[in-house]
């Protein structure tokens, strides 16, 4: 039995995890698990479940969002690593983590239809060769027996990175930036990215699913940016 797991390796402490995945339950324990937040932007709040005062003034749309961690070390290390080092390794250990919460999570209420990874524009896909989101939706996706759609939905507009951008920059460079290219009938979906700061990206491209006529949105993303400027 012991010998299954001789190949896992921590990648923080380099002791044998002693399970399918390269993180020892000891360090697991030190993540920075963010847990109180507004159900719709992530944003830290008192109460858990609840939606925070500047979501109940946007657009009533169904979604619900699910956060896993804090943007805090070593999180936002594994984030980086994963998008601009091309260590894959860290979107099976975040997605195997998150398919475990999300599984939990959805014992008793009803999961989506599918996963839709967020989309990548094809310049910066081609330049990384591969899609973060989608990356981290795959085991996810095993955990909760979910398919992935990561062909309908596609990002037209070459958006700049938006930690580059003040918080009103944010909001128009990511204006009408997603398109669908195939046939789309889905009424209840998951969006899968890494990080949510702001939620501009993200909640444009709930608008744009409600529009085209999905009813229930749910936003899973590993870890929350929480910057003072957006308290």
């Amino acid at each position: 039995m012991f010998s299954k797991f001789c190949q896992y390796r921590c990648i923080f402490c380099d002791t044998l995890s002693r399970r399918h995945l390269d993180l020892c339950s000891v360090c697991e324990q030190k993540l920075p698990f963010l847990s109180n937040y507004c159900t719709r932007c992530a944003c830290p709040i008192s109460e858990e479940g609840a939606i925070c005062g500047a979501c109940l003034n946007l657009p009533p749309i169904a979604l619900k969002t699910t956060v896993l961690f804090r943007y805090h070390p070593p999180i936002d290390q594994l984030i980086m690593s994963l998008k601009f080092q091309n260590n894959l390794i860290n979107a099976k250990i975040l997605g195997e983590l998150f398919g475990s919460h999300l599984y939990d999570k959805y014992r008793k209420i009803t999961k989506p239809e599918v996963i839709i990874p967020m989309p990548l524009h094809s310049k910066r896909l081609r330049e990384r060769g591969y899609n973060q989101a989608l990356e981290l939706s795959r085991p996810i996706a095993k955990k909760l027996s979910l398919p992935i759609d990561a062909f309908s939905v596609i990002r037209k507009k070459n958006t700049l990175p938006q930690a580059q951008l003040s918080v009103n920059e944010r909001q128009q460079n990511v204006r009408k930036a997603f398109c669908i290219i195939k046939s789309f009938n889905y009424r209840h979906v998951a969006i899968v990215d890494d990080v949510i700061t702001t939620g501009n990206t993200i909640f444009e491209l709930c608008k744009f699913l409600s529009d085209v006529g999905v009813q229930e949105i749910d936003i899973w993303c590993c870890a929350k940016s929480i910057l003072r400027e957006f308290f």
